[in-house]
Formats: C-alpha cells, structure tokens, sequence
C-alpha cells in the first residue's frame, strides 16, 4: 500500500465512524427532548391531581403514554402509582380521595433520573407543587 492508498482508507474510515457516531447521538438528543415534553406535560397533570383539580383524560392519557417511552424505572413507579390510587379510590367514601406530593416522591424522582437530574432537594425537603390560590 502506498501513502494515497492509506490516507485514503483512513479518511473512509474516520468518515464511517463519524456518520454513525453523529447519528446515534441525534437520535439520543431527539429522544431526550421527547422525554423532556412528555414528562412536563406528566408533571403539570400529577400537579393538577395533587391540587384536587385533576384532568382525568389527560392525566390517564399522559400515564399511558409515559408506558411507551419512559425508563424502566420509570414505569415501575408508574405501575406502583396506578396501585396507589386504585386504593386510595377504593378505601374512599363516595368520590372525595385525595394523593398527596409525598405520594408521587417516587415517581417525580425516577422521571428527574430518567433526564439524567438529581433529586437532592428533592429528598432533602420534600416535594411540592405550586398550586393557584385558593
């Protein structure tokens, strides 16, 4: 092989390995900023319930789809969540039941994870939503 030769497979090599490296990394970053927009979209419908002004169709809507894109982690607190409120229905008289913040901790923390966030304040102080006044 001469030096053309080399330089030449070098360039198609490191061209290759370019493409593909530039490729997964804008399907990571497209996929990151869905998460971000769904998540959001999640968090302002949990916000909603915790105040008791909750949205049914889009809270359910939101919890659905959270089962398609989020981590795992994610959607075992999901899971634990819909178990939650299943009881919390249940063992309530007529339709008054209420779930608070401390409640949805768990799953606000394993989305923040998801995002590659840490939830130090969260642990440390506890979790609120801002709410209207009343």
């Amino acid at each position: 092989m001469n030096i053309l030769e080399l330089i030449l497979s070098t360039l198609i090599s490191t061209g290759l390995i370019t493409a593909f490296l530039s490729h997964w990394y804008d399907k990571k970053l497209r996929t990151h900023e869905i998460k971000i927009q769904k998540y959001i979209k999640l968090i302002e419908e949990l916000a909603k319930f915790v105040g008791n002004e909750p949205d049914w169709n889009q809270l359910r809507s939101s919890l659905n789809e959270a089962l398609l894109f989020a981590s795992d982690e994610v959607v075992e607190e999901i899971l634990k969540f819909n178990r939650k409120f299943k009881e919390a229905k249940e063992a309530a008289s007529g339709s008054n039941f209420q779930i608070t913040a401390r409640e949805l901790q768990p799953l606000v923390i394993v989305i923040r994870n998801d995002l590659y966030l840490k939830s130090k304040s969260i642990d440390k102080n506890g979790l609120t939503f801002f709410q209207k006044p009343k």
